[in-house]
């Protein structure tokens, strides 16, 4: 039987979600490798976790979705679910774990993801663990949010994510991408696409703060899609980002 829940996590705490090979005797503690030991003691049989994606170290998540298979013993789901919630340290959370079809996959079946990034243009001490503070800056804030516009639509990514050479795909096909205002020195990113590659959102903020600050001209965005550009970029840090939702056609 297949089962799915969300869940959230605190991204700090873990070597991100993807569980890790061990090297030498030091086994990486992933988001996934936590869960599925996790419910291993809960369960008493082995589970293995299957992810809508992954995320980076560092990075957050508030709606990860999970499917996993499980042919044991009938267990009830809200007692399961608090068991898993008391072995997970209050590092994660899981909730709305729920029978789901057999056919479903966390990952295969997504339509889209939304992540938020969070920029602090002041120092902050409440909430730096969930942004980037980048010093008292006067961000353009007009002008990043026209360039964001730019990555709209079906794009080749492959000059905005850590590059690959394995034969995949590097188009992504984005919905949003707005930038909103928070408050005199908060500034929140909303992005949604069907897929993401590795650290492609953290270079595309990365970009857009580079812009706004002045280090490089509108149209920037493009030239770099076009490979008509040759400066050094940012990279966005990973705990201001925070993966949010993941859709599904049903």
């Amino acid at each position: 039987m297949r089962y799915r829940f969300r869940c959230e996590y605190l991204g700090s705490a873990f070597y991100g979600w993807q569980e890790q090979n061990e090297s030498g005797r030091t086994k990486f503690v992933t988001v996934q490798s936590a869960l599925q030991e996790a419910f291993s003691i809960a369960l008493r049989h082995p589970i293995k976790l299957v992810g809508s994606g992954r995320t980076d170290t560092g990075v957050h998540a508030r709606g990860q979705c999970v499917h996993f298979d499980y042919e044991g013993k009938e267990f009830d789901l809200e007692k399961l679910t608090r068991s898993i919630n008391g072995l997970t340290k209050r590092l994660i959370r899981i909730r709305d774990l729920e029978i789901c079809p057999d056919s479903f996959h966390a990952r295969f079946d997504a339509t889209s993801r939304y992540y938020q990034y969070t920029i602090f243009t002041r120092p902050v001490a409440l909430l730096r663990d969930f942004g980037w503070e980048c010093g008292s800056l006067n961000l353009n804030t007009e002008i990043m949010a026209q360039e964001a516009l730019d990555f709209l639509g079906e794009h080749d990514f492959i000059r905005f994510c850590i590059p690959r050479n394995d034969g995949k795909s590097t188009m992504c096909n984005l919905t949003e991408f707005r930038l909103e205002q928070v408050n005199d020195y908060t500034i929140r990113f909303h992005i949604q696409g069907n897929r993401f590659l590795h650290r492609q959102v953290r270079a595309m903020v990365g970009t857009l703060f580079d812009i706004g600050r002045g280090r490089y001209p509108r149209g920037t965005v493009n030239n770099i899609f076009n490979d008509n550009f040759s400066g050094e970029r940012t990279w966005a840090p990973p705990h201001g980002l925070v993966l949010e939702n993941v859709f599904y056609p049903f």
